[in-house]
């Protein structure tokens, strides 16, 4: 594996991300820094810094005495994520109404079928990315920075949920390209009140879902 010197810990954290997010790095597994700067053979440096990264998107947590390991996402975590989630989204979904084109409309809706076909195919990594980027497009579009950086932090953290929950209870991945389709028709109606209840509702579903299966802990 050969890594770009000059964006070495950029790299680290892009693989580790993805053990993460695929499952080869469970929740709660420690991360010793030894062995993986051996398998990827690099010192330990930056090792240190992409785990300073992940750390930062909530996707580890380095303790005193207990070491580095794959953060354990609770059902608090998932109330506060979906909850915040859905404050921000439907802000930006309303300001978004000044600038959306038929081109963003048209990326939203090749954005589900990307989604459908990823269902089809059981690529759970292709799905998470789709489901990011359906939400995350629709926040550029409101053009309020300082929000799209807020909602942005909080991907990864979405994502290595939607996983961890594709991977034990896949009827429910089902429900998103429906789900997708409502925003859709919503944001179509260019009706601030039908949209803010939208995804008001996408959220608050979300979270129902969650929180009455068994895949996350009641505490950190």
């Amino acid at each position: 594996m050969i890594l770009d010197q000059r964006t070495l810990s950029d790299d680290v954290a892009k693989i580790i991300r993805k053990m993460i997010l695929n499952r080869e790095l469970q929740p709660g597994e420690r991360i010793n820094q030894a062995q993986m700067a051996e398998k990827l053979n690099i010192s330990r440096g930056p090792i240190r810094e992409a785990l300073k990264l992940l750390q930062n998107e909530g996707l580890i947590k380095n303790e005193t005495n207990k070491g580095t390991y794959v953060t354990t996402l609770s059902k608090q975590d998932a109330f506060e994520i979906y909850t915040l989630r859905a404050l921000l989204e439907g802000e930006a979904a309303q300001l978004a109404l000044l600038h959306l084109k038929e081109d963003d409309f048209i990326k939203l809706e090749e954005l589900i079928d990307q989604f459908y076909h990823a269902m089809v195919d059981q690529d759970l990594e292709r799905q998470a990315q789709c489901d990011i980027l359906f939400h995350s497009t629709i926040v550029a579009a409101s053009k309020h920075n300082r929000l799209i950086n807020i909602h942005k932090h909080l991907d990864t953290q979405v994502g290595a949920m939607y996983l961890t929950v594709a991977n034990q209870v896949p009827y429910r991945v089902e429900k998103v390209v429906k789900n997708h389709r409502i925003l859709l028709d919503a944001l179509r109606t260019n009706d601030c009140t039908v949209i803010e209840e939208a995804f008001s509702e996408h959220y608050n579903a979300t979270l129902k879902d969650l929180t009455q299966i068994a895949l996350i802990t009641d505490t950190d």
